[in-house]
């Protein structure tokens, strides 16, 4: 029976609220999260870490005025630091803590920076994922294991990727991202096929909220601009990209990851996390609704300019189908296009206009409100979502 037709019968499954996945699936399991002092991986651990789940984080030292800095994350996780492109690195964290379920998102994670240094790029983006997935091979304590790609992993087309389209990548991340994901299906159909953990990958659209402080990003660009009281430079603002909150993409991951340890042989395959295509808006769309919900908060923002050149090439068009997901795990955008501008502007608002920010509390308002939000948005009747 195919995956589509089995999934009438575990619908009821999969319309559990959020916040009773994170009970049922994660409260008490050993949770490993590579990366997890990245801005994703920062949110996702703490999300894991507040509902009862014991992470176990393998990164590179977190970055000075990160979000995991700024949340005290390793006071808060078993944290080791160390690069996942040594293999011993990674076999002898598994070897010791026996993860239950493993949510892989170490990477260099910028299309920018892979001009600059396309090995690196390569090498932790492809080979880190053979050793993990090697790791967990030598030693299976493992139920699931989510490789967390990218939109990018796609090939260039003009409509709404489904996850069978064909890969690609003209910039050096973009094809890192592809060649993971034929990683992982080697690795599944190799070793996993029959036994051991399901491996699935996760192709998320572009995901913003608060704590990212990457170069070369949209948010953080903006926030910076704002900081030193100028206008943030636009690249490309006509290009379109599906907008999604990190906790709309952290609770695809999480459903996903429940989905694989109850059932690894229908799951585990790729999936994508984004809004409708419907949805998706320009960055120049995008920048003007943040810089006015900022100014509309209270603080000042100037308008953008706008580059005449820029130096490299982007995808000028990237929309995500992710009627799969919505279908079979039942997971959906729950913060349509201005919550998900509202809720970044609301925890970058505070740590620009306050001595006094608390990081921690302020993530962590915002991940019990989703939690709620989600809990309520599967009692009551669906919301028109934009």
């Amino acid at each position: 029976m195919g995956l589509w037709q089995r999934s009438l019968e575990n619908l009821v499954t999969y319309q559990q609220p959020l916040g009773a996945i994170l009970e049922t699936a994660y409260r008490g399991r050993t949770v490993l999260v590579t990366g997890h002092n990245g801005f994703v991986g920062s949110w996702l651990s703490l999300v894991l870490e507040h509902s009862g789940a014991q992470v176990v984080g393998l990164a590179l030292p977190a970055e000075q005025g990160g979000l995991a800095e700024c949340v005290g994350l390793s006071a808060r996780v078993s944290s080791l630091e160390g690069d996942i492109n040594e293999l011993s690195f990674v076999d002898e964290a598994v070897a010791k803590y026996e993860p239950d379920i493993v949510f892989h998102l170490a990477a260099q994670a910028l299309v920018l920076p892979s001009y600059t240094d396309p090995l690196a790029t390569i090498s932790t983006n492809v080979i880190g994922t053979a050793h993990v997935l090697d790791a967990i091979r030598r030693h299976p304590s493992a139920k699931a294991c989510i490789i967390i790609t990218s939109d990018k992993c796609y090939a260039t087309a003009e409509s709404a990727h489904v996850e069978s389209d064909k890969l690609g990548g003209e910039d050096p991340y973009s094809a890192s991202k592809a060649a993971a994901e034929i990683i992982a299906h080697s690795y599944r159909s190799s070793f996993f096929s029959l036994s051991g953990p399901g491996i699935a990958t996760a192709r998320a659209g572009n995901i913003v909220g608060g704590g990212d402080w990457a170069d070369s990003r949209v948010v953080p660009d903006c926030i910076r601009a704002i900081r030193e009281g100028q206008p943030v430079l636009l690249r490309h603002p006509e290009a379109v990209r599906p907008w999604q909150h990190v906790l709309d993409a952290i609770a695809g991951y999480l459903r996903l990851g429940d989905a694989l340890v109850r059932d690894r042989a229908s799951y585990a395959q790729a999936w994508n996390f984004g809004p409708p295509p419907e949805a998706a808006r320009t960055v120049g769309e995008f920048v003007d609704a943040l810089l006015s919900s900022w100014n509309g908060h209270g603080g000042i923002a100037k308008a953008p300019a706008y580059l005449s050149t820029a130096e490299l090439p982007e995808r000028t068009f990237l929309t995500l189908d992710s009627s799969k997901a919505r279908e079979l795990l039942d997971w959906h955008q729950l913060l349509n296009f201005d919550e998900t501008i509202d809720w970044t502007t609301s925890w970058y608002l505070p740590f620009i206009q306050s001595d006094n920010f608390d990081g921690f509390t302020t993530t962590v308002t915002q991940i019990e409100r989703y939690l709620e939000l989600d809990r309520s948005d599967r009692l009551e009747p669906p919301r028109t979502r934009s």
